[in-house]
Parts: structure tokens; C-alpha cells; sequence
């Protein structure tokens, strides 16, 4: 049985709205995905869970582009945002108000909704052990959970952070953790 958990929550502007969606998936159907999933030649070192974490997360970002048939635009504040998030996760468990912070705590702070009239977050959170961590592994089940694929596949955000950390998680030794905050500012 194939376990990945995963999270989700969104934020219309300025309010947050939404609810904590959690799903196990004990299989990931491929009509679910519809061809949107890149071949390896496409996004190289999608099924690398050996590789470092930048690399995986580059892996991650080229795959997200594919599914969305569009760039997205990192962003300082929400790679920076994604990456302490992860490190919440780890400190204080599987949340979106993980350490009592509300999920936009990090994005506010690194300025992301600073200079604007109007902005909308979109969060995924994952979690898999060994190969299942893998940057095409938590795309799939993202796209196979209706809630997290409309976040990740929602045309009006343009901006993107993605942060992992893989290590001791939750009883497992070899866990990957990601976190997808993706935005629009001025939308």
C-alpha cells in the first residue's frame, strides 16, 4: 500500500478561507492525471530521492510548470516562506497552522502581500516515505486529491516557493517533507 498524506489550504486576498483537507492515498489512479504528469526526460531527477534538496526541488518546480502548461515565477518571499514552513512541520507536526502559525504567517512576513491593494495564497502540504517523497510521487497524489489539484492547477496564481526537507519524520527515518505556497499579487 502506497501511503502520502497530504494538506491543503487557500486564501482569497487578504482573508483566509478554507478548511485543512487531509487525504491519505493508498492509490493513484493515472486517469486522474490525465497525461499532465512530465516524462523524466522532461524534468530530470523526479524520482531522485537521493538527490540534494535543491535538486528535487528544482524537479518539483519543472513538473509543476508542465502540469500548469505555464511558468510559473518563483518568489523570494514564497521560497522563503515554503522553506521555514517546512522546517515548522518538522518542529511541530503535519499542519497548516503547524507551531500555532497561521499558514500566510511566513508569506506575510517576507513581504509577499506588501505594495499590493489585493493577493491570494494557495497552500499543499506532503508527506512520503523513501521513493513515495519523491518530487513525482507528491505531484501525482496533489493532482489526484480534487482540492489540491485545483490549488496547483488555479490559472490566476502566477508566483511560486516550494521547500523540502527530507529526514526523520514522524516514525519514519527517511521521510520527505514539501511545501507549495503559490500566489498572485494584485489579483
Amino acid at each position: 500500500m502506497r501511503e502520502i498524506r497530504t494538506a491543503r489550504i487557500r486564501t482569497p486576498w487578504t482573508m483566509l478561507l478554507g478548511c485543512v483537507f487531509i487525504v491519505v492515498v493508498a492509490a493513484l489512479p493515472a486517469t486522474a492525471q490525465g497525461g499532465i504528469v512530465a516524462s523524466e526526460a522532461s524534468c530530470p531527477g523526479q524520482q531522485n530521492t537521493h538527490a540534494s534538496e535543491r535538486k528535487q526541488e528544482h524537479a518539483m518546480r519543472c513538473l509543476i510548470d508542465h502540469a500548469r502548461s505555464a511558468s510559473t515565477k518563483s518568489h523570494r518571499a514564497l521560497e522563503r516562506a515554503a522553506g521555514r514552513k517546512v522546517g515548522d512541520l518538522f518542529d511541530c507536526g503535519f499542519s497548516h497552522t503547524a507551531c500555532g502559525r497561521s499558514f500566510d504567517t511566513y508569506p506575510k512576513r517576507f513581504g509577499y502581500a506588501s505594495g499590493t491593494s489585493g493577493w491570494r495564497l494557495g497552500e499543499n502540504l506532503a508527506w512520503g516515505k523513501r521513493d513515495r517523497g519523491s518530487a513525482r510521487q507528491v505531484l501525482k497524489a496533489w493532482l489526484d486529491s480534487p482540492p489540491h489539484r485545483e490549488t496547483l492547477l488555479d490559472g490566476s496564481f502566477e508566483h511560486i516557493g516550494v521547500g523540502l526537507r527530507r529526514g526523520h519524520f514522524n516514525g519514519s527515518a527517511d521521510a520527505a517533507v514539501w511545501v507549495l505556497v503559490i500566489g498572485c499579487r494584485g489579483c
